[in-house]
């Protein structure tokens, strides 16, 4: 096996995300400097006193960047195994029986069969995983969970033949996963069973917690689409290192937004839809019918944006009439 192989490259990510894995929640240094630089903000004078919250939120912003890299590595050099169908489905299977495996392995440590007279349901597993969420099973689980939903986006990705099926694929994907993240099965799912939606989705820890507390989430359906775009664009010749930077500058940008604060939400699958239309502006080439369809995916995309900040801005509630204190006298006729 040639030292250029994607398959030390992905056990190198694989090293790189265990390591941070374990790391960052450790990093007690990273609290600590933040401390001082607040002490420092309020004793600063200009130009300081601008300077000083940029480099903390750069310095709060780092373990996020690493992990989000990090993973799209995981999930790129994955993709650019090329596996056909029956090495993808070798692949899924192993994938699908490692995380059987460690689920199991969860379940028996805490008796939860014995304790409950009975296999836990889907919820009581959320919150079994949740529990084991900064172990070294958790790590193992998760990184499965990359590696199962970057298999399931490579075999996808067979059936992409041209590269002009590659853009309304990931702009149709780009507006189901828009009303689905925020009026559909994925909120409802996040309001109903919150704990099944952590359990599969891949952890981003504080720094510096000492446990392991995670900030922010990427879910199953990320990486699934991001392999399929990775694999789509090695096998039809595309510029793969290309597609690698846009993505992952744009998604680790997106993550950003959402973890300081600046956005509430922001569907993953539309940012990696205008990462790809960036990344290989020019190298689509559609007939007629296939501009039109486009144009429609992404006018519906375009104007479910401010129906959907509409739908989910807060709604302020109505005054109740004030009433007059128990004590207060009554007006005389």
């Amino acid at each position: 096996m040639s030292r250029k192989s994607p398959v030390w490259y992905l056990i190198g990510s694989l090293l790189v995300y265990f390591v941070l894995w374990i790391g960052v929640p450790k990093a007690r240094f990273v609290p600590a400097l933040l401390g001082h630089l607040d002490y420092a903000v309020h004793h600063a004078h200009q130009p300081m006193a601008t300077i000083l919250p940029i480099v903390g939120i750069i310095l709060i912003s780092i373990p996020t960047v690493a992990f989000m890299v990090t993973q799209m590595s995981i999930v790129y050099y994955f993709a650019k195994l090329q596996t056909g169908l029956r090495a993808g489905l070798l692949w899924l299977a192993g994938c699908a029986a490692g995380l059987a495996l460690i689920v199991g392995v969860m379940v028996w440590r805490i008796d939860a069969v014995g304790k409950l007279h009975r296999l836990p349901t889907v919820r009581e597993i959320g919150f079994i995983v949740a529990g084991h969420a900064g172990t070294l099973l958790g790590m193992l689980l998760f990184a499965l969970i990359l590696l199962t939903a970057a298999s399931i986006g490579s075999l996808i990705s067979l059936r992409i033949k041209d590269k002009n099926l590659l853009l309304p694929v990931v702009m149709f994907a780009a507006t189901v996963d828009l009303w689905t993240v925020t009026v559909g099965p994925v909120s409802s799912a996040m309001q109903h069973a919150p704990e099944v939606v952590k359990a599969v989705s891949a952890p981003i820890p504080q720094a510096g917690a000492g446990a392991f507390v995670p900030t922010v989430t990427m879910g199953p359906g990320d990486p699934l689409f991001i392999a399929l775009v990775f694999a789509a664009v090695h096998r039809l010749g595309l510029d793969a290192r290309r597609n690698y930077k846009f993505i992952v500058v744009l998604m680790t940008a997106a993550m950003l937004c959402v973890m300081l604060g600046f956005v509430p939400f922001l569907p993953a699958l539309v940012v990696l839809a205008v990462a790809v239309v960036a990344a290989n502006w020019g190298q689509f080439k559609l007939s007629k019918q296939e501009k039109v369809s486009t144009a429609i995916v992404g006018l519906v995309l375009v104007t479910s944006l401010p129906l959907v900040w509409h739908a989910l801005k807060p709604q302020e509630m109505p005054r109740k009439p004030s009433r007059p204190p128990v004590s207060a006298p009554r007006s005389q006729p």
